[in-house]
């Protein structure tokens, strides 16, 4: 009779598994992950998180900066579009990108090449929402047109990162005469819609003061006139950026006719044009200042006024028995965290000693970082940011010269959608 040895049959089991019996589960578990699905982890986190996640390894890199998965994934600002006087033509800009990641390319060509040339003499480029350009495109004159022919113009929405757009209809003609302006702005939120809003704002000669809006909307294909419904007068600042937040434009101007001390306020216009309201902004008149949304939150940074004090003994006598008065205060960042409240929170100061020293130069609040506590100031020729936690400052880049009012923060958009998109 023969005995088996059921040590040796065991022994025998264990060294014939399959190879992949051997490896640790957590290693057989990576494996099955494709790039799709390790796409799906960072596209449910916030854009800084990403970010982060491109320091890991080459590979998370790569495959975080793949077009294919950029569309899923949040970005963060890339940078800002600005532009120069051209020194050819006075009418016109020229346009130009600063990137805020140091040695980064621009992740789109500020010259727009994807625009038909053979229709288009110049775009101007007007404002950013969410990762789309709204430019006003000026039409190739006509071969009997002389130097003192108005130009035709009309409005384009672009995505750059894209390199689609969208011609919108002739947009309202308003007689502005000598000191009249118009000032547009684009409304756009890819969480909500594809849908797009465009608003014009007209200020006259014959009205001293904004007395409505024209709003365009990708849906309908249509302007419409809105009257105001405030019972306040106001004005609008032009070249400042505006914020589209909880489906209202929000814009920075003051109350008509102007009180320096107290009437800088943020006016706010929903899409149909009939939701208008006013919230005061900080420091009222004693401060030039700039708005942006931030982690969820809409925030004012100010640039004080009051930036050279001719009377030092009496500023130091204040500062020795602890005056905190944010008259001493180069600039300040105030947070709005509930939006129906109206009502503004100081978040942080920076005093003037600090920031003279380490900036050298006269400079303006620019903007707020969307994902952290960073604010961008631009010192002339130079892009800087400060760190409002690690009390830090940061030369970006260096900014072209013979700078004009524009300064726009963009966030590329990859996602191909874009309502009524010609090209």
């Amino acid at each position: 009779m023969e005995v088996k040895n059921p040590g040796k049959k065991e022994k025998a089991r264990r060294t014939n598994l399959p190879a992949a019996a051997a490896v640790p589960a957590k290693d057989v578990a990576t494996r099955l992950l494709t790039d799709d699905l390790i796409v799906e982890i960072p596209s449910r986190l916030p854009a800084r998180s990403v970010h982060r996640f491109k320091c890991v390894s080459p590979s998370w890199r790569d495959l975080i900066a793949e077009p294919a998965h950029r569309k899923k994934l949040p970005q963060t600002i890339a940078g800002f579009l600005y532009n120069t006087y051209n020194r050819i033509n006075s009418r016109f800009h020229d346009f130009h990108f600063a990137s805020v990641t140091a040695g980064a390319a621009p992740p789109v060509d500020p010259s727009l090449p994807f625009l038909p040339p053979n229709q288009y003499l110049h775009v101007c480029q007007i404002d950013t929402c969410n990762g789309l350009l709204l430019c006003l495109a000026y039409m190739v004159p006509s071969s009997s047109a002389d130097e003192e022919t108005q130009l035709e113009s009309h409005y384009v929405v672009c995505n750059p990162a894209t390199e689609r757009w969208v011609d919108l209809p002739a947009h309202p003609k308003v007689s502005l005469g000598v000191s009249g302006r118009t000032l547009a702005r684009l409304a756009f939120d890819p969480a909500a819609s594809s849908h797009f809003h465009v608003l014009q704002f007209d200020k006259t000669d014959q009205e001293d003061y904004i007395t409505g809006v024209d709003i365009y909307s990708s849906q309908a294909g249509a302007w419409n006139r809105r009257e105001s419904r405030l019972d306040e007068k106001f004005n609008l600042y032009f070249g400042l950026t505006s914020v589209f937040f909880h489906g209202m434009l929000d814009l920075l101007g003051w109350l008509h006719p102007m009180n320096v001390d107290q009437d800088n306020v943020m006016v706010a216009v929903d899409m149909e044009g009939q939701v208008w309201k006013t919230i005061r902004v900080p420091l009222g008149g004693m401060s030039f200042g700039t708005i942006g949304l931030s982690q969820g939150c809409l925030h004012y940074a100010t640039t004080n006024l009051v930036v050279a004090d001719k009377n030092k003994k009496k500023k130091k006598k204040k500062r020795k028995e602890g005056d905190a008065s944010l008259a001493t205060k180069i600039a300040s960042v105030w947070c709005m965290k509930d939006y129906d409240s109206k009502e503004w929170v100081l978040k942080h100061t920076i005093s003037n000693d600090a920031l003279s020293s380490i900036a050298g130069a006269e400079y303006t609040v620019e903007a707020i970082h969307p994902d952290c506590d960073t604010f961008f100031l631009n010192l002339c020729d130079t892009l800087a940011s400060y760190d409002m936690q690690r009390w830090k400052f940061h030369h970006v880049c260096h900014l072209k010269k013979n700078k004009a009012w524009q300064f726009m923060p963009y966030v590329p958009l990859f996602a191909a959608s874009l309502a009524g998109a010609d090209g």
